[in-house]
């Protein structure tokens, strides 16, 4: 899989979790586990998934700041 098809596939996972989960924490937590498994395939344009909810954006900034 090309990994720009990575963010189209983790925008699919976005749209599924978020209007399921309605406790923020909890989506966070989801995306905290679900972000680094996507990397582990060499997903690498997770940005692209920003702005579409707000627990995606604070899970990748967590998770960018642990990497340095």
């Amino acid at each position: 899989m090309g990994w720009s098809g990575g963010s189209e596939l983790f925008d699919k996972v976005i749209d599924a979790v978020q209007p399921r989960v309605p406790d923020a924490a909890t989506r966070k937590a989801i995306y905290l586990d679900l972000i680094p498994a996507f990397q582990d395939y060499d997903w690498d344009t997770e940005d692209e998934c920003m702005d579409r909810d707000p627990m995606f954006d604070a899970a990748y900034r967590e998770l960018q700041k642990q990497r340095r």
